[in-house]
């Protein structure tokens, strides 16, 4: 007998990421993350599979294993090591060598001691293999810090509060801290020893790293545009690896551009791209010239899905993007996601229609192949799988699971799957969602979750909270309104300077589109969402009172504060028609929830991270304080030290305490009907 799935579950989720197939095809490397319930802490492991079949063996002991790397004659395998936890230096020597830092190591494909290849001050990462497996090319940042004296205070058992002078827009980044006194740089080590040699150097920061199939030359992606500390991009740039060269841009400004691959002759370079400036959340594939002697190719101008992994859940951040060329150079492989489900696809390097390799059944999250093109690994993602490792079928979109990480867990537990949902929104725009229903009789009490961007989707992967929500009673309607990507690049750009407006119209039609379905409780309506959707969420309970309670995470309240407090504020505002509060104020204020405040009375639950540079948490602070001004029920967590990504990777027992929270707040406005499946409060909480 089964029981249902309860917040404490999340401690025994585990799930498979980057895998890497070797040279031969026959083995695939892969990181699997779990959590450490007695330390609170994360630990990845790299495992290895055979490609064939067969049981899975762990490769390293951890504590924090990720990006393994098969060297080119599959006899080494590459990896980046750091601490578990916080480790912090202890004297100047320590620092210098990077000890707490995340650092290269090569360890014998077959077994054997693991041996540490780099020792920089702030860590190495993102390593590529050159051809003849003799050297290693990697990405680590270099620079020093603005208020040095109070950085190396530690070491001196001194604490120092630090004083920053900053003169640059865009000086810190959500997830990662400052940027303004570092730069990200590349470099080679050999894999004998010795020290890196620094291959490119500058105020910019230079990244994805891609040797060509000669080991002569280098591409990789930096924004050196004059404009790069207020409007961050990137183009694709090459240079020779010889001593002293210098490097060339082969793309424009006007794109954000990611994934630079050669073509097996070296002669052409794929990657995928983005708008600049007013994004209209669509990503394409572009092919350009190494020569530069012709304009960029873009491949995709008439594909509907966009061409990285833009799925939302909480197992993992999306956005994944990475590319293949076929072994003869006339096709690449990608990721795109479309209607709900990132899949896998192959298209002429000469233009046409995608193949679609992958059955449309669920989130690939990650893939690679062989150097003959012939062996596909996959991760892959479902409503009722975290993540395992997959081998792509011959030609026929199958996929045969080559791990079952959560087997023993779901063997208890109840999961359900997602009935499909099409309904008409405003415009007439046919629009796609799901409702994930309770294993109960009668009619259920639902909760409308509206997902974060607004340029990302909701699809078939496996998101632990809908899961958890459905076993404990409650239908879960989850839903794709305009603004979302995967269904055209003119469906996502119809959001921009329209929030809390047809957007908002479009989620009200799939809501009630999942009521006149049945089996939901037109009288018990629960709302929640986080970034995007906790604004939606605020704009939701400021304009309705249809729902019983309401939980607001990572929120938006504000849009004009937005502007000068976020990591990107400014840069947001061009899904504002540009819009700036000194020029455009009523306009702003217009379409910001906290205008409408006087009008919430509904329960709300405001979730907010105090480290969260995307959304402040002073958005949270500015609903919790006037809803308590009006004496209206509110309440407020704060996670201390969490970031924007508290619900995918942050701190594991505030993620398991924001579940509980989540469950109890709308256990207390929302109860279950008589006979309906449920565990007592507070079971499973670590508060």
């Amino acid at each position: 007998m089964t029981r249902p799935l309860a917040p404490d579950d999340l401690y025994a989720i585990q799930s498979a990421e980057d895998p890497q197939v070797n040279s031969d095809g026959d083995r695939i490397a892969y990181v699997v993350t779990a959590m450490d319930r007695a330390t609170y802490e994360y630990r990845r492991r790299l495992w290895i599979v055979p490609a064939q079949g067969g049981d899975p063996r762990q490769f390293t002991a951890g504590p924090n294993d990720t990006a393994p790397r098969w060297s080119p004659d599959g006899l080494w395998l590459a990896f980046v090591r750091a601490p578990a936890g916080e480790s912090k230096p202890k004297n100047e020597e320590e620092r210098n060598r990077g000890v707490g830092k995340p650092q290269l190591w090569i360890m014998p494909a077959d077994g054997g001691e693991a041996r540490q290849l780099t020792y920089l001050r702030d860590g190495a990462g993102d390593p590529v293999w050159m051809p003849d497996g003799l050297s290693l090319v990697f990405s680590a940042e270099v620079g020093d810090a603005d208020d040095r004296e109070a950085e190396e205070a530690p070491l001196k058992d001194k604490k120092i509060p630090a004083v920053r002078t900053i003169d640059r827009l865009w000086h810190r980044l959500d997830g990662h801290g400052w940027n303004y006194e570092r730069r990200c740089h590349l470099f080679q080590v050999s894999t004998s020893g010795g020290s890196a040699r620094q291959l490119t150097d500058g105020d910019w920061d230079d990244g994805a790293p891609a040797v060509s199939p000669d080991g002569r030359r280098l591409a990789f992606v930096s924004d050196r545009s004059a404009e790069r500390w207020q409007w961050p991009g990137g183009g694709i740039w090459l240079m020779d690896l010889r001593p002293g060269a210098t490097a060339r841009q082969l793309t424009d400004e006007s794109l954000e551009c990611r994934a630079p691959t050669w073509s097996p002759d070296g002669r052409s370079i794929a990657y995928l791209g983005s708008k600049r400036r007013h994004s209209d959340g669509h990503t394409d594939l572009y092919v350009t010239s190494v020569a530069g002697d012709a304009k960029p190719v873009r491949l995709t101008a008439d594909f509907q899905p966009t061409c990285e992994d833009a799925c939302i859940d909480d197992q993992r951040a999306h956005g994944a993007a990475r590319l293949f060329w076929s072994a003869d150079g006339k096709e690449i492989l990608f990721l795109a996601s479309g209607r709900g489900t990132t899949d896998l696809y192959a298209l002429a390097a000469s233009g046409g229609a995608p193949r679609r390799l992958t059955n449309g059944q669920g989130r690939v999250y990650g893939f690679s192949v062989d150097r003959d093109r012939a062996t596909v690994a996959l991760t892959v993602s479902t409503p009722t799988i975290p993540g395992d490792i997959n081998l792509l079928g011959a030609g026929d979109g199958r996929t045969q699971r080559l791990t079952e990480l959560n087997s023993g867990l779901f063997k208890d537990v109840s999961l359900a799957t997602p009935e499909e949902l099409i309904f008409t929104g405003a415009d007439g725009w046919e629009l796609q969602g799901w409702i994930l229903r309770p294993q109960t009789e009668g009619l259920a009490p639902a909760i409308l979750e509206i997902h974060g961007g607004p340029m990302a989707m909701y699809g078939q992967s496996f998101f632990f909270e809908f899961q958890m929500l459905a076993a404990q009673g409650y239908a879960v309607v989850y839903l794709n309104p305009r603004g979302s990507t995967g269904y055209g690049r003119h469906f996502s750009d119809a959001v921009n300077n329209d929030w809390g407006g047809k957007d908002w119209q479009d989620i009200q039609a799939g809501l009630d589109a999942a009521i006149a379905r049945g089996g939901i409780d037109p009288d018990r309506l629960g709302v929640a969402g986080g970034s995007y959707g906790g604004y939606m969420t605020n704009w939701a309970v400021s304009h309705t009172d249809r729902f019983k309670a309401a939980v607001t995470m990572r929120c938006v309240s504000n849009m004009a504060v937005m502007f000068g407090t976020s990591d990107v504020g400014w840069y947001l505002m061009d899904q504002f028609g540009g819009a700036v509060p000194w020029k455009d104020l009523d306009r702003i204020m217009d379409r910001s929830p906290i205008t409408f405040v006087d009008r919430i009375h509904t329960p709300l639950l405001i979730l907010h991270s105090d480290n969260d540079l995307r959304c402040p948490i002073s958005e949270g602070e500015q609903m919790f304080t006037a809803l308590k001004f009006l004496d209206r029920e509110v309440r407020m967590m704060r996670f201390e030290g969490q970031t924007h990504d508290l619900s995918r990777n942050g701190h594991p027992r505030s993620r398991v305490i924001r579940l509980q929270a989540i469950l109890d707040w709308f256990r207390s406005h929302m109860p279950l009907s008589t006979g309906a499946v449920q565990v007592p409060a507070g079971v499973g909480s670590n508060q």
